[in-house]
């Protein structure tokens, strides 16, 4: 089974999924994403994540944009460096995803997606080199680690975290409603292209300061 997640009911992609695919309303934020996806997980093993939705974005990245990660961590996971978190990960968990092209996104920004269950903002900017920050990517991005399954993510930027907006946020949302998310397209070209040649994600050996 191919499962698409997203958190939000707005963030559905548009159109009909294949009979291979299955999509999850997983709710917001690490815990309920990782549960939701288990649960339905023992009914039908995966053999690809898609995960979808919206993020916040950093750095620079505007607006509108498409963020496809090639890393994640969390950035709201605060511990002592000398305590080990286990199971070799270093601190803030942090993962490398698969770089793919796309013909859907042709321009997409590539880089760290930090995750975390509080809101960032230019008052909680914690990391310079971030490109887009949401509340479940890292999440899902370990646990397809330890379980071997492919993953991509394909976000789109519905806010600037860290800077002023294009557009206030609902009227961004009510633009959302009427066009569908922008990586629609983009779910089902993965869909056609299935997991073959899609790496799970791996370990990185320390975090994006």
């Amino acid at each position: 089974m191919i499962y698409v997640t997203y958190a939000m009911p707005e963030e559905v992609p548009f159109g009909k999924l294949p009979d291979n695919c299955r999509s999850i309303q997983t709710g917001i934020g690490k815990v309920l994403a990782v549960s939701q996806l288990c649960k339905a997980m023992l009914e039908e093993p995966a053999e690809m994540l898609i995960s979808v939705g919206f993020c916040g974005g950093l750095n620079g990245t505007p607006q509108g944009a498409m963020v496809m990660a090639s890393e994640t961590q969390q950035w709201d996971l605060q511990l002592d460096e000398a305590i080990p978190l286990g199971h070799g990960y270093s601190m803030h968990c942090p993962m490398s995803l698969p770089q793919l092209t796309l013909h859907s996104v042709p321009n997409p920004v590539r880089g760290c997606i930090i995750t975390g269950d509080r809101f960032v903002d230019s008052t909680v900017h914690v990391n310079k080199n971030a490109v887009g920050v949401d509340m479940e990517t890292a999440a899902l991005a370990l646990l397809c680690s330890e379980l071997t399954i492919p993953m991509v993510s394909v976000r789109e930027v519905s806010d600037v975290a860290d800077g002023p907006q294009g557009m206030p946020h609902q009227q961004f949302m009510d633009y959302i409603r009427e066009k569908g998310p922008a990586y629609s397209d983009a779910v089902h070209e993965l869909i056609a292209r299935g997991p073959e040649g899609i790496l799970p994600p791996t370990k990185r050996s320390k975090a994006s300061a």
